[in-house]
């Protein structure tokens, strides 16, 4: 297959992304020892040899079970997390057997879980493209579309973190629209603000979307002014931490409106990976509390995080909500499932 192991410097969250991907691809569960086997298998930064009994002096030996051992803790703990997070939205299922733990798929049949399983595992694999774990060249279209289905599941999900409705803004749009046209179809669909009927001077002509690619509101029967609102950046790549929203809204997007759909509005971060996902460990501090405390200060730069277990939880709701056109939530959910199956068996291939 074309996953390769984890290089000795990835983090937790990598290793565990790792752990599921060999699950995803293999007929049986992932247990620990093959874990610790990939990892004594390869030096950073080339893999080389798997080191023999012979190769290894006695204190060698003690050494690389000690780090063997830590590194086994880490991933369990990792697991454990997600699991206790998602309960059963979580596509795998974690057992421990004499002090052995193993991975394994977690079946259901239950709709609302089944939508949140293939969630979890497109935004696991749009992870592993944009990692050290599934190499893809940049031109592969697997890789070129993973930023349309990566917008798709935000789309899908966007409506339930306010309990109102959602538009794709994110260029290119399903409609093909312009970004004057968007924002007027934008106006109507909210029933908020009010749209130029020509683009407002200073604006550039070849503006696309503004950086916003999900609008999410929650209107009220009133339809007054001031209803909740929400504009969202997908970021499926690495750098997804060094662009937030709030930097490039109030320039480039509100000034496209003749009035504002509202003064105040959230902002939102739609990502593949785990919050901590670049989180390193650290002898003096508690692994989950610094993760705590870093997204506590990350939502000042980026405003809500929705990550893939946020992502994953949000799309178990709206599967069964009905906030979405029947038709073309299921147009995307194709798209999507067709995506996850090419990728797959893209996956699955013998690298040479």
């Amino acid at each position: 297959m074309r996953v390769s192991a984890p290089l000795d410097s990835s983090t937790r969250a990598v290793l565990a992304d790792w752990v599921e991907l060999q699950v995803l691809l293999s007929e049986g569960p992932m247990a620990e020892q093959q874990l610790i086997r990939s990892q004594a298998a390869q030096s950073e930064p080339d893999h080389g040899d798997v080191p023999t009994e012979l190769d290894l002096e006695p204190a060698d030996e003690e050494i690389l079970e000690t780090s063997a051992d830590e590194l086994s803790q880490r991933v369990h703990e990792e697991l454990a997390y997600r699991e206790s997070v998602l309960g059963p939205l979580y596509p795998f299922e974690l057992t421990v057997e004499y002090g052995k733990w193993a991975l394994g798929r977690r079946e259901t049949s239950d709709s609302s879980e089944q939508a949140a399983h293939g969630a979890y595992v497109c935004c696991l694999l749009i992870a592993a493209m944009h990692s050290e774990l599934l190499p893809i060249p940049s031109q592969h279209a697997l890789f070129t579309r993973s930023a349309k289905i990566m917008q798709i599941e935000s789309y899908l999900t966007a409506a339930e973190i306010l309990g109102g409705s959602a538009y794709w803004f994110g260029y290119p749009r399903p409609d093909h629209s312009n970004m004057l046209t968007a924002v007027q179809k934008l106006v109507k669909a909210m029933g908020l603000g009010v749209a130029p009927i020509a683009r407002p001077l200073g604006l550039s002509r070849n503006a696309n979307d503004g950086t916003v690619d999900i609008v999410a509101w929650r209107p009220f029967r009133d339809g007054q002014p001031a209803a909740v609102v929400a504009y969202g950046q997908v970021a499926s790549g690495r750098n997804w931490d060094t662009k937030p929203i709030g930097a490039f809204v109030k320039g480039h997007f509100i000034p496209w409106f003749a009035t504002p759909p509202s003064h105040q509005h959230i902002e939102l971060l739609f990502v593949p990976v785990l919050q901590h996902h670049k989180l390193r460990e650290s002898s003096s501090e508690d692994y989950r509390e610094v993760a705590r405390e870093e997204a506590r200060l990350r939502e000042m730069d980026f405003g809500v995080v929705i990550d893939r277990l946020r992502l994953t939880e949000l799309m178990a709701a709206s599967k069964v909500s009905g906030r979405y056109d029947e038709a073309e939530y299921m147009n995307h959910e194709a798209d999507v499932e067709a995506w996850v199956h090419e990728a797959l068996a893209y996956a699955s291939e013998s690298g040479a």
